[in-house]
């Protein structure tokens, strides 16, 4: 660790206050002048109050930077400065963008093309209630393990509730989950998280801008909020009530021109509440991992492939996209489909459905969706079981 980096995670670990942090850096420089300025220079010419002057400057005692040294070698923390080569490039173009991260697990975005994910290109959000029903956590995991399945990873709040099941069907499904934290570094947040909490570091990444012991305070979770959002390409919504954090998630993911689908749920289901507020404001309604990753496959271009016998989808990886193959399994040719068969399949996937339904849940004109579903028969991937009625084919389909 440079010394610039050294004083940079000084910093972040001493002031938690973004806006704090942007006021010393623009008064001071670097993070090495601010770690040299004097209580007076620090009180006049970044204008902080005295008790928050003292505060930094009894930071830089020995006693100090070894604790935080030592427990940033014992957990395996990486600090991650915004000037740092693997900071993650999507998170520089939101409102308020962190200036550092702590980061436990491996780095799962790949800088360029806007930090476009190693894996699928892509990244979804879950997030909902603390307060979720069994109903609502069976939904979340469903939805993790089949984005994880897909190949994408599932970015949540490792909180309670739909955050924690979404964790859970992602790591069902061999994913890659990306958890963030509004507490400090290191520990589980709550403590009945723990276990979920190692087993997302050994499989996945846990990233927070708060460094070790920090306390998790109120304030901290709406400000980490824009970070799940930013890490993310599009936000799904499993249960929020009325007045709830998720809602400010869905906030952060609008402001930053993310797509946000929603879960519905019961009208009588006070954690419904908010995800039909959603939907009756233009949110789009999703019933099934596939329809939100057929939005975001014609949105983003990430190309969607067929594979297996059951006809399920998954993202290229960005290697098979360049054309190399990761081993001797994925030389088999794959099937690209393009953004309206995505679409019509990921609906048929649901359930078998009239040729009016689909012109109803598509937007597509007849003529349109007439020759998507001739394309789909003649790949072997939909089948006409009863007339102007169509399903996914059993069988699925042999590779080219």
């Amino acid at each position: 660790m440079s010394c610039e980096e050294y004083h940079a995670m000084w910093l972040c670990c001493t002031v938690t206050d973004n806006a704090v942090k942007r006021r010393l850096l623009a008064a001071f420089g670097t993070p090495c002048a601010v770690y040299e300025a004097s209580k007076e220079e620090l009180q006049n010419e970044a204008a902080l109050d005295e008790e928050l002057a003292e505060r930094l400057v009894s930071s830089r005692t020995a006693a100090f930077l070894d604790r935080l040294l030592k427990r940033v070698e014992r957990d395996a923390i990486r600090f991650l400065w915004h000037e740092n080569e693997e900071f993650p490039e999507r998170l520089k173009e939101i409102h308020d963008p962190p200036l550092g991260l702590f980061v436990q697990g491996r780095v799962p975005w790949k800088n360029g093309a806007n930090g476009a994910y190693v894996k699928g290109g892509i990244a979804v959000a879950i997030v909902g209630t603390r307060q979720s029903s069994p109903y609502g956590e069976f939904v979340a995991k469903q939805f993790g393990q089949g984005f994880a399945d897909a190949g994408i990873p599932v970015v949540s709040g490792l909180a309670m509730g739909i955050d924690a099941a979404a964790h859970q069907g992602c790591l069902a499904g061999d994913g890659f989950p990306v958890a963030v934290l509004g507490s400090g570094i290191g520990a589980a947040y709550p403590r009945n998280n723990t276990i979920l909490f190692r087993n997302v570091i050994d499989r996945g990444c846990v990233v927070s801008e708060y460094g070790p012991g920090v306390p998790a305070l109120a304030h901290h979770f709406p400000h980490r909020n824009r970070l799940i959002a930013g890490l993310a390409d599009g936000v799904v919504v499993v249960e929020a009530q009325a007045r709830s954090g998720t809602l400010i998630t869905v906030d952060r993911a609008l402001e930053q021109g993310k797509s946000v689908y929603v879960v519905p749920g019961r009208v009588t289901d006070r954690n419904s509440i908010g995800c039909n507020q959603l939907i009756r404001e233009g949110a789009q309604l999703v019933t099934d991992p596939g329809e939100v990753m057929a939005d975001l496959a014609a949105q983003t271009g990430v190309p969607i492939y067929m594979q297996g016998d059951d006809g399920s989808m998954r993202f290229l990886t960005r290697e098979e996209e360049t054309g190399r193959p990761r081993n001797a399994h994925d030389k088999k040719e794959k099937m690209p489909l393009a953004s309206n068969e995505k679409i019509v399949y990921a609906f048929l996937r649901l359930s078998p459905k009239h040729f009016d339904q689909l012109i109803w849940e598509s937007g597509l004109a007849p003529s349109e969706l007439t020759n998507v579903l001739f394309s789909l028969e003649r790949e072997g991937l939909v089948e006409r079981i009863s007339p102007g009625c169509f399903s996914v084919k059993d069988t699925g389909r042999n590779d080219r």
